[in-house]
C-alpha cells in the first residue's frame, strides 16, 4: 500500500545535494555570474530584489534549508556566501558547495561562513520603515568557561519584539561581529534578553573577549 514513503538515504540525499551543487554552478556560469554582477555593480534596488528569489531557487535546489547571502568581497567586488546557517547537519553540503566553486575573479569570491563585517559600529538591521537594531547600541554579558564564551546579548529594542525574533536578531549581530565561523568555534550558549540581571559592557567589546580565548593566531 502506498500510504507510507521512505525517509531518503543519506546516500540519496547526498546524491540529490550533489546534483543540486552541479546544476548551481552550471546555472552560475552560463548566465548567474554575470546577471548578478551586472545587479550588483549598478544601483537598481529593484532588480537587487528580483535576483534574490532566483538565487533561492538554485541555492535551495542544492539544499532547502541552505541560507546564503553576498556582500562586497575582500579580493572581488562581490562575495557570494552559502552557508549552514549554525546547523551542524549542513555543513558538510555548504562545503562541498565551495570546494566546487569556479575560481574568484574581479567580480566574485565565495565563501561557506558568513565574515565580519569591517566595521561593525556601523551595522543596523531594519525592523520597519522607523526602526533599528543597531550593533553599537546592543550590550553583552559575556562569561568564560572551558574555552568557550557565553553570552546573553540585549538592546534596546527587543522589549518590542517577540522572543523569536530578539534570537535571530542576536545571531545576525554575533554572526557581522565575529564572523559564523568564529561563533561556531568559540561562543558557547547563546542567550538573548529585553534587559540584563547583571552590568552588560558593549556587544562591541565581544572580540577583543573571544581573541584572549583563542589565544596568538
Amino acid at each position: 500500500m502506498g500510504f507510507f514513503r521512505r525517509r531518503p538515504s543519506l546516500e540519496q540525499v547526498r546524491a540529490r545535494q550533489d546534483e543540486g551543487i552541479a546544476a548551481f554552478w552550471a546555472w552560475w556560469l552560463a548566465e548567474g555570474r554575470a546577471q548578478a554582477a551586472a545587479t550588483f555593480d549598478g544601483e537598481d534596488g529593484e532588480a537587487v530584489r528580483r535576483l534574490g528569489p532566483v538565487l533561492a531557487e538554485h541555492v535551495h535546489a542544492v539544499d532547502p534549508d541552505l541560507s546564503f547571502e553576498t556582500g562586497s568581497g575582500r579580493a572581488a567586488r562581490h562575495v557570494l556566501t552559502v552557508t549552514a546557517a549554525g546547523n551542524p547537519d549542513l555543513r558538510d553540503v555548504a562545503r562541498r558547495w565551495l570546494d566546487a566553486a569556479p575560481a574568484a575573479d574581479d567580480a566574485f569570491e565565495y565563501a561557506d561562513f558568513r565574515r565580519p563585517v569591517a566595521d561593525p559600529s556601523g551595522i543596523a538591521i531594519g525592523l520597519d520603515e522607523h526602526r533599528t537594531v543597531d550593533l553599537a547600541s546592543a550590550t553583552v554579558v559575556a562569561v568564560v568557561e572551558g574555552g568557550k564564551v557565553h553570552v546573553q546579548v540585549s538592546h534596546p529594542e527587543f522589549a518590542a519584539l517577540p522572543d523569536d525574533a530578539q534570537g535571530q536578531i542576536t545571531f545576525l549581530l554575533l554572526d557581522a561581529l565575529l564572523g559564523e565561523e568564529a561563533v561556531e568555534r568559540w561562543v558557547g550558549e547563546v542567550a538573548w534578553a529585553p534587559a540584563h540581571g547583571v552590568p552588560p559592557v558593549p556587544l562591541l567589546e565581544l572580540p577583543a573577549l573571544v581573541d584572549g580565548v583563542r589565544g596568538p593566531a
